[in-house]
């Protein structure tokens, strides 16, 4: 209720229309899909009464905008918008989107890889190695955290590589890992 009259608060103190939520807070962990838990809007908003633990801080923000009839952008990895927050968007008719923004290494990989594979030729194997210093960085040094960031990051060249059956047949991908480390010296830069 606290995000929903922030909200509301945030839009009349303003005088607007219109409210869009933008998430752009650190990687949370990949949060379970459980029946009865968030598989569905109303086992969604019975589990967020019940304040139990699996609900991400993006979701409890995204279920509050919807409710408050705002579209939700999502700008980190995390799986925010479990089949509990879609079903409930689409019953509000709110828009919902976004599940990273991409905007370090995985937009460069993404370029990489789309010229590569449109060039006709076939990476076997990619290997990117992050270095951050910053509180994303650390964040994504629990192994929660980065299994949201790891899965964000591998979509991306499977969608590049599923987009060409020649080079690539079905169920065929490169061999692709992930390796974030916290530098604290590195600070907010990105290496």
């Amino acid at each position: 209720e606290q995000i929903r009259a922030d909200i509301r608060d945030f839009k009349s103190l303003n005088d607007l229309d219109k409210v869009i939520v933008l998430w752009t807070a650190n990687t949370e962990r990949f949060s379970a899909v459980e029946e009865g838990l968030n598989d569905t809007s109303e086992t969604l908003l019975a589990a967020i009464g019940r304040g139990e633990e699996e609900i991400a801080p993006s979701t409890l923000f995204a279920v509050a905008s919807i409710l408050e009839g705002c579209p939700y952008i999502n700008g980190s990895p995390q799986n925010t918008f479990v089949p509990g927050v879609i079903d409930l968007a689409e019953q509000h008719n709110v828009l919902i989107g976004g599940d990273d923004f991409k905007s370090g290494q995985t937009k460069m990989k993404s370029v990489l890889v789309d010229f590569l594979v449109g060039a006709g030729l076939k990476p076997e194997s990619i290997v990117s190695y992050n270095h951050l210093g910053n509180n994303d960085g650390k964040n994504l040094s629990s192994p929660q955290q980065f299994r949201s960031k790891e899965i964000s990051k591998s979509n991306v060249v499977d969608d590049m590589v599923a987009s060409n059956d020649i080079l690539y047949k079905k169920g065929q991908y490169p061999d692709h890992v992930v390796v974030i480390k916290y530098v604290p010296f590195v600070g907010d830069s990105k290496r």
